[in-house]
């Protein structure tokens, strides 16, 4: 499977919370491609869907996906993974990023759908070692069609979920804890 591994600012249970999620994801969907970004700092619901400005101010959400426009300097870490049909396995490898540095107005054509018609995308945000919230999105796209959402999580005696866009609590609780 797909090993996250915690950077020096991480809370280590939240990135074995979100390691465990993205297996489960890809247990569950097996798609052809898997999509990680660590995002720096907590990142609120209103990403899920926004596709970027117009006329430099004016913000515009889609309900086609698109890449979500987070700066690249915000970006921590980027990683692609393909299935390899003759392991069944996923093994990294080098493609252009998904943020670019570009103006937000470029990325309203961006779709998800045109990057991969079998993935998984996750999102999840950076510094949580002494910080109390966390957050993740995930953009699903197969066969049926392309799926989204969004959850946060707050630090109380472990990782707790807060707060959820586009998925059920018993949905995010289900796809947690499948074994």
């Amino acid at each position: 499977m797909i090993d996250l591994r915690p950077g020096k600012t991480d809370d280590p249970n939240f990135v074995e919370l979100v390691s465990q999620l993205l297996t489960n994801l890809v247990q569950l969907n097996q798609p052809a491609e898997v999509y990680v970004v660590t995002i720096d700092h907590w990142f609120d619901h209103k990403w899920q869907h926004f596709s970027g400005k117009v006329i430099g101010a004016v913000g515009v959400w889609k309900t086609r996906l698109t890449v979500p426009p987070f700066d690249p300097g915000r970006v921590v870490s980027e990683a692609h993974f393909h299935l390899d049909p003759a392991t069944d396995g996923y093994r990294e490898e080098i493609r252009k990023p998904l943020h670019l540095d570009q103006w937000s107005v470029h990325n309203l054509q961006r779709f998800i759908a045109d990057i991969s018609g079998s993935g998984v995308f996750v999102w999840y945000s950076s510094n949580t070692e002494k910080g109390d919230r966390a957050s993740l999105m995930v953009y699903i796209v197969n066969p049926e069609g392309l799926f989204s959402w969004y959850a946060s999580l707050v630090q109380r005696d472990g990782w707790k979920l807060n707060k959820v866009k586009g998925i059920s609590r018993a949905q995010f609780e289900a796809v947690i804890r499948r074994r």
